[in-house]
């Protein structure tokens, strides 16, 4: 019999020789959630895992940058991050990036009903907090109350993470924080907001609005995502030079994966292990998966799961969004109260019947400022009758279409971070709310799941080894 000193060493000895055999990830989507998920794995692992990301379009994904005639780069994406996202803030601290400084600080705001608007921001800041509050009375500062207190309640996952804390579904994240927060799944914005006496102009103007221009929806979407809709309207906001999608860069090479420029196309499972075939016919097998791309019944690139069940009419939709870039002037006799202000503007439909969701004047990446660059939002591709109808002068058009986020609904059930026993789900998280916060997030709590598996597997493989050897 082995001494028990001498056990334990050999026990630990054969755990490190096993981590180096036998840890395989692949990583499905190099957007966001997927680098940020391959760096906190190699935070965990060091280099006792091989990581791969399977990427078959640009590494970012929806953080996403086109180019226009005058030689400069434009968000079409993800674009703005607010200033109490740790994760996003210390990638850009860590990684020598830098936060873009903001060239439209003087934008006016206007939100507008189809006919007129409701409300547009004063350029002189008294009789702007005059009106507002004319408008919205006090029931603005509650709300305004109401959201940084969610803030606050939310910063305790960034405590929970950093202590190795891990959950298996979107309800026990949520638990976790503040066990309040399941219930604003279960309730619409629009509900939750009138049972606690904000005025109607303000649920119906200011926060439909900001569902508009974030998520392309209305207020019946859930008190959850909606507020954190509104926590994007405080104006904190920051953007990266060079680009959102330079944090996804920097986060595939700090995290030393091997990027696959190829589709996955289907995920078969083989006992406790997967193989991946890719659109070029390429096949690689992996101790763990993760998928870090929308898995909804509308996805675009459909993926075959074999030998594993999953019901996608279950699953959702992401809700479209279009983006179209314009270089031109916008027809002020369409929006007669703006035609006397040179400043930049941010104009936001609250009525669904109009044909855009937003329309606001855009910086470039670089630092750079063109009050000829516009960007419009919308649910559907914009006719070439519908981009003449809002500009004049045009000379370039660039269009993206995304699955930008899901298409919240109330109630809204709990997700889970697990599809099957080693393969794992980032974007469960969107559900709750679309952020690029979110996405690192989940990112975090997929690598610590991962760990906590892997860990207790091993050890108890290793304590099987031990009897026997004894």
């Amino acid at each position: 019999m082995k001494h028990p000193l001498v056990l334990v060493v050999w026990s630990l000895t054969l755990l490190v020789c096993n981590n180096q055999a036998n840890l395989n990830i692949a990583i499905i989507g190099g957007g966001i959630g997927g680098t940020s998920c391959a760096h906190f794995l190699r935070e965990m692992f060091n280099d006792l895992v091989k990581i791969d990301i399977y990427e078959g379009n640009k590494v970012g994904g929806r953080l996403a940058t086109e180019i226009m005639n005058d030689g400069n780069e434009y968000e079409t994406g993800g674009s703005v991050i607010h200033q109490r996202n740790k994760y996003m803030s210390d990638f850009v601290n860590h990684f020598g990036l830098q936060k873009r400084n903001s060239l439209f600080k003087n934008e006016r705001l206007g939100f507008y009903n189809g006919k007129d608007f409701d409300f547009i921001e004063n350029n002189y800041f008294i009789l702007h907090l005059m009106n507002i509050y004319w408008r919205y009375g006090y029931s603005l500062k509650h709300l305004n109350d109401f959201v940084y207190s969610m803030l606050d309640k939310f910063d305790k996952i960034y405590e929970l993470q950093a202590n190795g804390q891990s959950f298996d579904t979107t309800y026990d994240l949520l638990t976790s924080m503040d066990p309040s927060f399941v219930n604003y799944l279960n309730i619409s914005v629009k509900d939750a907001y009138l049972k606690n006496d904000y005025s109607i102009s303000l649920v119906t103007e200011l926060v439909q609005a900001s569902i508009r221009v974030n998520y392309g929806q209305n207020i019946n979407v859930h008190q959850f995502v909606g507020t954190v809709s509104m926590a994007g309207m405080d104006g904190s906001l920051w953007s990266v030079k060079e680009g959102n999608k330079r944090v996804a860069e920097k986060l595939l090479e700090i995290s030393k994966a091997q990027l696959i420029d190829e589709y996955v196309i289907q995920i078969m499972k083989n006992g406790e292990s997967y193989t991946l075939l890719t659109n070029t016919g390429k096949k690689s097998t992996y101790d763990y998966v993760v998928f870090a791309a929308p898995l909804v019944s509308n996805q675009r690139i459909p993926i075959n799961f074999a030998n594993i069940p999953l019901e996608f009419d279950k699953l959702g939709t992401y809700h479209q969004t279009v983006c179209t870039l314009v270089f031109g002037k916008i027809k002020k006799t369409q929006f007669p109260p703006l035609s006397d202000y040179p400043s930049p503007i941010l104009i936001i439909s609250t009525n669904e019947k109009v044909f855009f969701n937003s329309i606001s004047n855009i910086e470039g990446v670089n630092e750079t400022a063109n009050l000829n660059v516009w960007k419009v939002f919308s649910q559907e591709p914009l006719t070439n009758n519908q981009i003449h109808a809002l500009f004049v002068n045009i000379t370039d058009v660039k269009i993206v279409n995304w699955l930008a986020y899901p298409h919240y609904y109330v109630p809204t059930e709990s997700r889970s971070f697990h599809i099957a026993d080693r393969l794992y789900h980032i974007n469960a998280i969107e559900w709750v709310a679309s952020a690029m916060e979110m996405s690192c997030i989940g990112a975090k709590n997929v690598a610590l799941l991962i760990k906590k598996h892997f860990y207790s597997k091993e050890q108890s493989e290793t304590v099987e080894r031990s009897h026997i050897e004894l």
